[in-house]
């Protein structure tokens, strides 16, 4: 069941991100045609702050854009139907009090009644069970996890 659930998950983040992706690119484009429209006015200073304030907001969309479409390579390379039996990306980490899944900082989700992390392997919480396996205690900010499986 745990198996199905990792697939589960994968066909979540992945439909995530593709929602992330499809509002950066609708976003970029509303933004394009303001500053478009804006270019067409003529009301001076007002103008160009107005000018300067959207392309600073189309770059953080785009940086936005870039970081998600990175996450959908990151995915990409990973098979949700491989069982690991140690920590890496694409890992699901079942333990005593959370269930994680490696795969990008997605925030938490909850799918079949329970709750799970979706976070990258760069995370402070992946750090700390790197190296451990099935059985293993881990420590991690002042509480203990003993982990139950690994998928």
């Amino acid at each position: 069941m745990e198996k199905n659930i990792k697939l589960d998950l994968y066909k979540l983040a992945k439909t995530l991100i593709e929602s992330k992706i499809n509002e950066n690119k609708l976003a970029i484009a509303s933004l394009k045609e303001s500053v478009g429209s804006e270019s067409k006015s003529t009301a001076g200073d007002k103008h160009e702050t107005g000018r300067a304030m959207m392309h600073i907001e189309q770059e953080k969309v785009m940086r936005q854009l870039a970081n998600n479409q990175k996450l959908m390579a990151l995915l990409d390379r990973v098979d949700p139907e491989l069982v690991n039996k140690n920590i890496q990306l694409g890992t699901l980490v079942i333990t005593n009090d959370i269930r994680f899944y490696i795969i990008g900082g997605l925030g938490q989700l909850e799918l079949h009644g329970k709750n799970y992390l979706l976070v990258s392997f760069q995370s402070d919480l992946v750090q700390a069970f790197k190296g451990k396996k099935e059985g293993d205690l881990v420590q991690f900010k002042d509480k203990s996890y003993a982990i139950e499986q690994l998928l």
